[in-house]
């Protein structure tokens, strides 16, 4: 086996708008820490991958199909081999099309410039391949991650962000995946070159924090494992199904929100990557596959009162959408209303991926997916270890449970980040074990 790895400097100008909430001026002031475009690129014998995690809030088909595209011009390697992700940090510049009616200058710019940063960085990489052992390993982290949708002791169900009091919390809505998988590839002098750490946690203790640019927490998880293994570690954070999986405790009044946190929860993840690192054993020899296929998932309808009743309430505001640190206001809600009834499209159309590594499968969900689909696909999976990454290769908003939809909440609200019908997340679920049915068999594209 063949592999090479490096990183890409993506941070945007200071200025550029921050994504992750709603808020009027939300203009970055500064750089805390750095974000990267990090690249792997594995080959044995003709198959060969290239994984791509971007310190990002989201990516959309269209861009991804085009860095794709070019990439295959310049190196060869097929779209389906290539997986495009995103960390999901809600410290990075504004690129979703949600609650907005477009893009700032700077946001547009910035989006060229990281079209040209990822073809050449992928070029970059697969130019510089040396021999490699990989190895897989998963461990157990129960800790750090927490389903943010609360039962009440009264019946009704809170998002655990609304300052509950703990003595009238019941229990959380739904559970949450402990699951933290790592690939580690060395070189033949075993020296671990590259990691790729998957964790099942909304990037979202900042949000903006300071107005500063930010990984989120996975900048302190990258440096204590540069720490550890040598600065020049390649580090990929691949997160899950984490639709419904943020940080915070109801149970603990105390807990912090800013950097401090993000610190704390990206130190004791690496803590658990080293403790699974050192239990991994290594090949030289993996068996790597691809496959990738489309997907048509139904759109909600918007109704005619919709409109109306959203067409008021923004002229109530007169068009100002007020500020709101989690969640989104109502005003944003009816603009997101307002857009949605604009497209004729009944259908959303996106792409799932599945991609085996030896005896790992991974596979790709183009969302923010509840946390249950990701429990359920591992549950069936065909394979031995079975690693879900969120954030993959489009966006096409919350897919929640059709449960969640029975019982309310923030997720599910109509925008363009929850316009699906209940039942798509089960259409995908189907999908993706027909994919790793036919992965495990050999049958690939």
């Amino acid at each position: 086996m063949r592999a090479a790895c490096c990183r890409v400097d993506i941070t945007p100008v200071v200025g550029t708008p921050l994504g992750g909430n709603v808020r009027e001026d939300n203009r970055s002031r500064g750089v805390h820490d750095p974000l990267y475009a990090n690249f792997l690129y594995l080959k044995e014998k003709e198959s060969e991958l290239l994984f791509i995690g971007l310190d990002i809030v989201g990516v959309f088909g269209p861009f991804v199909q085009t860095i794709k595209a070019k990439i295959h011009q310049r190196t060869g390697v097929l779209p389906q081999q290539i997986v495009l992700f995103a960390t999901h940090t809600h410290s990075g510049p504004d690129v979703m099309e949600s609650f907005k009616n477009d893009y700032d200058p700077l946001v547009v710019h910035y989006l060229e410039e990281l079209e040209k940063k990822l073809v050449g960085g992928a070029v970059a990489c697969l130019a510089s391949t040396w021999e490699a052992r990989l190895g897989v390993g998963k461990g157990n982290e129960d800790s750090l991650s927490f389903n943010r949708r609360i039962w009440m002791k009264d019946g009704t169900l809170r998002m655990n962000w609304e300052g509950l009091d703990p003595i009238e919390v019941d229990c959380p809505a739904g559970p949450i995946d402990p699951d933290l998988f790592v690939i580690s590839i060395q070189d033949v002098q075993q020296r671990i070159r590259c990691l790729v750490v998957n964790f099942t946690l909304h990037s979202a203790i900042l949000v903006g924090k300071d107005w500063l640019i930010s990984r989120d927490y996975i900048d302190g998880l990258t440096r204590a494992l540069q720490q550890q293994f040598g600065e020049d570690v390649v580090v990929l954070f691949a997160n899950g199904a984490e639709g419904n999986i943020n940080h915070i405790n109801v149970r603990d009044p105390y807990q912090g929100r800013g950097f401090e946190e993000a610190e704390r929860i990206g130190s004791r993840l690496a803590t658990g990557v080293c403790e699974v690192i050192a239990g991994i054993e290594y090949q030289t020899d993996v068996e790597l596959q691809a496959i990738t296929k489309p997907i048509k998932l139904p759109r909600r309808t918007i109704t005619h009162e919709q409109v109306e009743q959203a067409a008021a309430l923004l002229e109530r505001v007169n068009g100002k959408i007020p500020s709101l640190l989690d969640g989104v206001p109502e005003e944003a809600y009816a603009k997101e209303i307002i857009a949605l009834s604009k497209i004729s499209e009944p259908f959303v159309q996106t792409e799932l991926q599945v991609v085996q590594l030896g005896n790992l499968a991974m596979v790709s969900l183009p969302g923010e997916f509840f946390v249950e689909f990701g429990l359920e696909i591992k549950m069936q999976s065909p394979f031995s270890h079975t690693m879900i990454i969120g954030l993959a290769n489009d966006y096409i908003g919350y897919v929640p449970t059709e449960c969640a939809f029975k019982e309310g909440g923030y997720e599910i609200k109509t925008a363009r980040t929850s316009q699906l019908l209940p039942e798509a997340g089960g259409l995908v679920e189907e999908k993706v074990m027909q994919l790793l049915t036919q992965l495990k068999g050999g049958d690939c594209l």
